[in-house]
């Protein structure tokens, strides 16, 4: 009878019938996350604290 819905053939076992969806979509590799910065540009320089002093207090042996 032409108003009867066609019958769909069930999947094939190991063949997903979509594809999986991508999270985040596009990316190729989403077990490897985008570098944070560019690794050619060198950290900048990190300053001491205010509070630290300029050298380390040496300690002398006791006599």
């Amino acid at each position: 009878m032409p108003g009867e819905p066609q019958e769909i053939p069930p999947a094939t076992p190991g063949t997903p019938s979509e594809p999986p969806v991508e999270s985040p979509p596009g990316n190729p590799r989403p077990e490897v996350p985008p570098p944070m910065h560019d690794p050619v540009e060198p950290d900048a320089p990190r300053e001491l604290p205010p509070e630290a002093p300029d050298e380390a207090p040496v300690k002398t042996p006791q006599r």
